[in-house]
């Protein structure tokens, strides 16, 4: 690889690192973040839930913006919108300002995961691609599994204000380095922005995420209400890009090929949710201490991470298709095996199996096929849609799960379910004979 490759590679996998890993960082700190700013636990929690939120809808914006004004200039807006939403986070003295600021550090991170992406699409070769996809994935994983214990150590000897701080000066590292290390110049396009669609699209996978947190809350009335409103606001939305001009969807098109990936998205993503769950199922199934249910994803971590890691390389060889429908197998398999095997190595063989699987279907393979399908000049706001059908997917998932509770088998069923629907998604996308197109 060459120097100035390789230098482009570190200043993408930097940003990944960074917006990966905040959503995960402030964990250990909710309950003193709560007790400091005087809210009950269940308000603390929606610093987690806001970001969510703002992360996915800001997502398509973004992605369109990296393909008119270049993913240059946007990746280094998002890593200084970053910084500025994490020293205001800091510097909060009341619960408001706090919750407004994790809103700004969303909106930066929805630039920065999708468009690195994007960029490996365009700046590597495709010999590469799949390769560097999968440590775009094994970043992403390594960050999620690193940052609650850095966020632990933070609150302990320092201060919750150090979980927002601490971010400032790498955010900022990735901003200065994206101006050096970005091949691409930042060229504006002819047709501008249609800022019309992209609030109707912001309001519309707002409306969707937060009525599923409502629903996973157990406020039914505010959660179908959000919902049914997201949802017949779909077709407004889409009825007002068809004559608009610089529609942020563009020739993107959720028939054929497209479709069934972001299908695929959605799926893989509320699979993983499942972890979510295995901590209670250690302290209620299986009577294992607090600790030791934590410690029972550790397989689980680690099987995804070296899936992931795995898995890029061989969608250089065999190509995407074949791998995501392993991927999927692997999900389905392990769901079904906890259950089935029962006790302490049910969970633990089947948590390795969901781990293979989940390293495969949310790592590089589904990220070469949407690359691929993509309408040229497409690529970032093809990717950022996909990273919003995931980020649905992550907020269904827990809604799922919990109405099998408290049967704890009919909820890795369950699991199992999103895997075989996954698994037939994906053989019949791979049976359509559908060809992705060179990036």
């Amino acid at each position: 690889m060459r120097r100035e490759h390789a230098a482009l590679l570190w200043t993408l996998m930097l940003g990944v690192f960074l917006g990966a890993a905040d959503l995960n960082l402030i964990a250990p700190g909710l309950s003193a973040i709560s007790h400091a700013m005087g809210v009950t636990s269940d308000g603390g929690a929606w610093l987690v839930t806001v970001y969510a939120i703002i992360y996915g809808l800001g997502l398509p914006i973004a992605g369109a913006l990296g393909d008119r004004y270049g993913r240059h200039m946007v990746f280094f807006a998002g890593a200084l919108v970053f910084g500025l939403g994490s020293l205001l986070a800091g510097f909060s003295q009341t619960f408001a300002l706090l919750l407004t600021a994790r809103g700004v550090q969303a909106l930066g991170a929805a630039a920065l995961i999708p468009l690195a992406t994007a960029e490996i699409g365009s700046a590597f070769a495709p010999a590469q691609r799949g390769s560097l996809l999968g440590i775009v994935g094994a970043v992403y994983g390594l960050a999620a599994v690193i940052a609650p214990p850095i966020g632990g150590v933070l609150v302990s000897y320092a201060s919750w204000r150090w979980l927002f701080f601490a971010t400032v000066p790498l955010a900022w590292v990735v901003a200065g380095l994206s101006l050096f290390t970005f091949p691409e110049p930042a060229e504006r396009r002819a047709a501008p922005l249609d800022i019309v669609g992209a609030v109707l699209t912001a309001v519309a996978v707002g409306a969707l995420l937060l009525g599923l947190e409502y629903l996973h809350r157990g406020n039914v009335p505010f959660g179908v209400a959000s919902l049914v409103f997201g949802v017949l606001l779909l077709p407004n939305l889409r009825f007002w890009e068809r004559g608009a001009s610089g529609s942020i969807f563009g020739n993107l098109t959720l028939r054929g090929g497209m479709g069934f990936a972001y299908a695929l998205g959605l799926l893989s993503a509320a699979g993983m949710v499942i972890a979510l769950f295995v901590p209670l199922y250690g302290l209620r199934a299986l009577h294992l201490s607090e600790t030791q249910s934590g410690i029972a994803l550790l397989p689980m971590a680690l099987a995804a991470a070296l899936a992931s890691w795995q898995g890029g390389g061989l969608t250089d060889r065999v190509g995407a298709m074949p791998v995501l429908t392993a991927g999927f197998l692997l999900l389905a398999g392990g769901a079904y095996a906890v259950p089935a095997l029962g006790a302490l190595p049910g969970l633990v063989v089947g948590l390795v199996l969901i781990g293979g699987g989940v390293g495969l279907t949310m790592g590089a393979p589904l990220q070469y096929l949407v690359l691929g399908l993509a309408p040229r000049g497409q690529s970032s706001a093809a990717v950022a849609m996909l990273g919003t059908f995931r980020a649905l997917g992550t907020a269904a998932g827990p809604v799922l799960y919990a109405s099998f509770l408290p049967t704890f088998g009919h909820l890795f069923l369950a699991a199992a379910g999103v895997g075989v629907a996954g698994l037939l998604a994906a053989l019949l996308l791979w049976g359509s004979q559908l060809r992705p197109n060179p990036v």
